[in-house]
């Protein structure tokens, strides 16, 4: 050999070497990657548990949880590690090599801002300077600015399928989005403005008024000029009015107007009006003033009632995106099966010991198995962009997860035991919005009707009133120079009191409705917590179910794998295994979803997603 050949040899020697110690050094360093990966998803879901929702948790997530579903025998590998939707050993090194190693929360933000700077897109929170809510904030002091920027263009949003290396994206960060940047929870916080509007629109009913006024009559045989101003100043508390004013009256009036004419130097005065029996407690004013008071606390569980609708739909949409991910797994794998078997094939019909049909066969089975593939895809990036509508950057647009953000497994699921329904339904009554939205509901009706019975009561009103003229008379007799004072009362009463009656009729109707409603709802919140305790202790059995036939048909797959290398059995058997295991994978899939799913609606039906800074209503 010369020895430009004999270099060329070593040239490719140290090539392959390289690659093989470099393929190894990343097995090595991404398998721990992984387990780190699998701890760092199940410990976000036990905090979001249990930092999310305040100092009061429920029972059931505190007392009652095991690990492993009771169908699993002892000699049998759990579920979440038997499961190849849960853990594969040969999907295992893929998961890490797109995931990468970075599990902390401050390694995911770091790795996200570092992609977001690469993409060249620099997002900047919006001023809240405009944006401000008022009456106290509904955002955690635990939210982290953990998802990178969307490109201003919608056209260039990334989708599923870009394989940048990304952090895992937990259910925490999706939430948390929900909180920073969902438009219709920020159009749900903006009701506080509208309360907090119509409260102040109430008290500029006691706001200090002012009247002024000028007449004069220059032409004519009586030529007379007067000019005046007053102030006025309702009562909160008895609903009284408290007046001061000076007025001038010069010229020469008509005699029957005389009371119009002043001293030189004008005249002062300043009197009291109060209502003695209709409008002494409770009048209009006052009325619409402390249902506007009522009003600014009844829209924080209104803003609650929305916020847990949001948090279901937004856990849901995540488990739907992470249940998709394993199922194109599956489906890849499915797809690896035939495309690794077709090499193996192709040599065994040109050693003459299978027909060609087989190479025909098998490229069957790799053409229909890639429609289920595409499928997968597919429901992959719908997913990805249905939950985008939840997942938004800082600057609040919608961010599609790439597949490189797909956690390597859902979580471990919990058992959940029913001996703690009922203190389950009693902690939901005790923080379900809803039953306080119909509270506040009720103490504005029962004001509404404090005023229809008001109505019922004669008017009555005492009124006092001084006055004192200064300067150089008018007249000879100095008539309106001494002080002068004025006292009476006003009585007016309708004999029918129709008016009164019917809006008090009008207003108890509405009360009884309320109570109504109110025992009704209360029995839906116990509905959908035993409903959702039920859906949960059924998705965990099935799950134990499925990962057990997963076993099964895995199990069966290899020895017919065997007997088909042993020439024992044929392409159609092994098929048959094959998609018979695909399907128990899928299955095991669904039911992962079911369960957290489920899970979702019963931390929405117990209101254990409640933040506790707006537990208690704004004042």
């Amino acid at each position: 050999m010369t020895r430009s050949g004999q270099a060329w040899m070593l040239v490719g020697c140290l090539v392959i070497a390289g690659c093989s110690t470099a393929r190894t050094s990343v097995v090595r360093s991404i398998s721990p990657a992984s387990s780190s990966v699998e701890k760092s998803t199940v410990a976000n879901h036990k905090i979001s548990e249990e930092t999310t929702t305040g100092k009061e948790t429920s029972s059931r997530y505190t007392t009652s949880k095991t690990t492993l579903p009771p169908e699993t025998p002892d000699d049998q590998v759990p579920a979440d590690e038997t499961s190849s939707t849960i853990q594969l050993a040969n999907s295992e090194v893929q998961d890490a090599e797109t995931l990468g190693a970075v599990t902390t929360a401050s390694e995911q933000t770091a790795a996200l801002q570092e992609a977001s700077s690469s993409s060249g897109q620099v997002s900047t929170p919006p001023a809240g300077g405009g944006d401000e809510f008022m009456e106290g904030s509904l955002l955690p002091g635990r939210i982290r600015q953990e998802i990178p920027p969307s490109p201003g263009n919608a056209d260039e949003i990334p989708i599923a399928g870009d394989e940048r290396v990304s952090p895992p994206l937990v259910l925490t960060s999706v939430i948390d989005s929900v909180y920073m940047s969902f438009p219709l929870l920020r159009n749900a916080l903006y009701g506080r403005n509208i309360a907090n509007g119509a409260n102040l629109a109430a008290q500029g009913a006691f706001d200090l008024k002012l009247n002024a006024d000028l007449n004069n009559q220059p032409l004519g045989y009586y030529q007379t000029y007067r000019n005046g101003f007053d102030i006025a100043q309702p009562v909160l508390q008895n609903g009284g009015e408290v007046i001061a004013g000076y007025r001038a009256g010069r010229g020469n009036f008509e005699p029957w107007y005389g009371n119009r004419q002043t001293n030189d130097g004008g005249e002062f005065m300043a009197g009291l009006a109060i209502p003695l029996l209709q409008n002494r407690a409770i009048d209009k004013r006052r009325a619409e003033l402390w249902i506007t008071q009522v009003g600014q606390s009844k829209v924080e569980p209104e803003i609650k009632t929305q916020l847990l609708q949001f948090i279901r739909d937004s856990t849901i949409a995540y488990w739907e995106w992470v249940a998709a991910g394993q199922g194109l797994r599956v489906a890849r794998e499915l797809q690896a099966l035939a495309l690794d078997r077709d090499q193996q094939i192709r040599a065994t019909v040109q050693e003459g010991d299978r027909p060609e049909s087989d190479i025909i066969d098998n490229q069957r089975l790799i053409v229909a198995r890639q429609v289920k593939l595409i499928e997968a895809e597919q429901k992959l990036q719908s997913s990805a962009v249905k939950l985008s509508l939840y997942l938004r950057d800082a600057a609040g647009n919608p961010f599609i997860p790439p597949n490189s953000m797909l956690p390597a497994r859902f979580p471990t699921p919990m058992l959940v035991t029913p001996e703690v329904l009922e203190a389950d339904i009693a902690f939901a009554t005790s923080r379900r919005p809803e039953l306080l939205a119909l509270d506040f509901d009720r103490q504005q009706l029962s004001i509404e009707l404090l005023r229809a019975q008001n109505e019922l009561l004669p008017t009555l009103g005492a009124h006092v009133l001084a006055t004192k003229d200064v300067g150089g008379p008018t007249s000879s007799i100095n008539d309106k120079g001494p002080f002068q004072g004025e006292a009476g009362l006003q009585f007016t009463v309708p004999l029918q009191r129709r008016n009164a009656n019917g809006k008090i009729m009008m207003v108890e109707g509405k009360l009884a409705q309320n109570m109504a409603k109110r025992q009704f709802t209360a029995d839906k919140i116990s509905v959908e917590v035993r409903t959702a305790v039920i859906a949960l202790e059924n998705a965990y059995r099935a799950i134990g179910q499925a990962s057990a036939s997963v076993r099964l048909n895995e199990e069966m797959q290899r020895f017919e794998t065997i007997r088909l290398n042993e020439g024992a059995s044929d392409l159609l058997r092994l098929n048959l295994r094959e998609q018979a295991t695909f399907d128990a994978r899928v299955q095991e899939v669904l039911a992962l979803l079911g369960y957290f799913a489920a899970e979702a609606d019963y931390k929405a039906a117990t209101a254990a997603e409640l933040p506790e800074e707006i537990l208690a209503p704004a004042n």
